[in-house]
């Protein structure tokens, strides 16, 4: 999916050395300027290919590990050692850049065409930001994207998935709606005993989900608990998920998110992530599923996901064979 913003890092995780990491079927190589702010690059050096996360910062520009050439913020190349500082640098040397930025304790990078002006980052002012009271997990996982955002959809798989961590939940989701405003996927269900009677208003797991598409999770708990989930793809098979819990409880708010957390990436992401790594066929339509009611935010955003991307199939060209980077 394309014109999104799209998280790649946590900035947490972005100091003085460059890091090397894989996001949306690409090799990048992120560093930060000479003013602090996130640069992200293609890793492979233009000039035989080495891999630039293995070099360093100097002077606010980053260092090639081979032979010591160095490029700038914006990716023009500002140094070539062998030819010595007197000889002009070729226009060609320079390395490919892609726009960043940081926001919720995120480095966040434009995936799409380049423009004067870009969209703000997604829900800025909703989401649950990092800091105090607030516990932040990622997790590579060997699905792919859209199998992930299908499980991120999923109300009622809990009472069966993960039936050790909650017994006696009930596997009735009723009331349940799910309806679609623009980009925003809006679901709401009742997990509940089956008895037969009208919800009463109290009983059952209440939670709320809504979906910015096509990969930001907004999530309810109750009054006092939020979380988040963003899912970023690695490769075609392949996805990177980050996800935070946001506690409003006076003094024991982050205590409460770290054990929420700690119970996720303990307890219910490798379930989870059994299941979707599991699941046949690995890159499905909508027409390989059989769907029933409880499914209804999952059709929705299936429906919309074909349609980005036949959209885009009309619209980009077709995409260069790839070539292999010598180095």
């Amino acid at each position: 999916m394309r014109d999104t913003w799209y998280p790649v890092l946590e900035s947490k995780r972005l100091g003085r050395r460059p890091v090397g990491l894989t996001r949306l079927g690409r090799r990048l190589v992120l560093w930060r300027d000479a003013q602090g702010r996130p640069v992200a690059q293609e890793a492979a050096c233009p000039h035989r290919g080495a891999d630039l996360s293995r070099g360093r910062v100097v002077n606010g520009c980053l260092e090639c590990p081979y032979h010591g050439l160095r490029f700038a913020a914006e990716g023009a190349c500002v140094r070539v050692p062998c030819d010595g500082d007197a000889r002009p640098i070729r226009a060609d040397l320079r390395v490919k850049g892609y726009v960043v930025r940081e926001g919720l304790g995120l480095v966040w990078l434009w995936w799409g065409e380049e423009r004067e002006e870009l969209s703000p980052l997604p829900w800025s002012q909703e989401l649950p930001e990092a800091g105090a009271g607030a516990c932040t997990a990622t997790l590579t996982w060997n699905v792919p994207f859209a199998r992930v955002m299908e499980g991120n959809l999923d109300l009622h798989h809990f009472p069966f998935a993960h039936r050790r961590w909650a017994p006696g939940m009930g596997t009735l989701l009723d009331p349940y709606t799910a309806r679609l405003e623009g980009d925003v996927i809006h679901t709401r269900g009742v997990l509940r005993e089956d008895d037969g009677k009208p919800w009463n208003g109290r009983s059952g797991f209440v939670a709320e989900i809504r979906v910015l598409f096509p990969h930001l999770v907004l999530l309810h708990f109750g009054e006092l608990t939020r979380a988040m989930a963003v899912a970023t793809p690695i490769d075609a098979e392949n996805t990177w998920v980050v996800f935070r819990y946001r506690s409003g409880l006076p003094l024991l708010g982050g205590l409460v998110a770290w054990f929420l957390v700690r119970t996720e990436v303990r307890l219910i992401q490798p379930e989870d992530y059994a299941l979707l790594r599991d699941s046949e066929p690995r890159h499905p339509a909508r027409e390989d599923f059989h769907l029933v009611r409880a499914d209804a935010g999952i059709a929705l955003w299936y429906r919309l996901y074909e349609r980005r991307l036949e959209a885009q199939r009309r619209t980009l060209p077709p995409a260069p064979a790839p070539t292999a980077a010598s180095g």
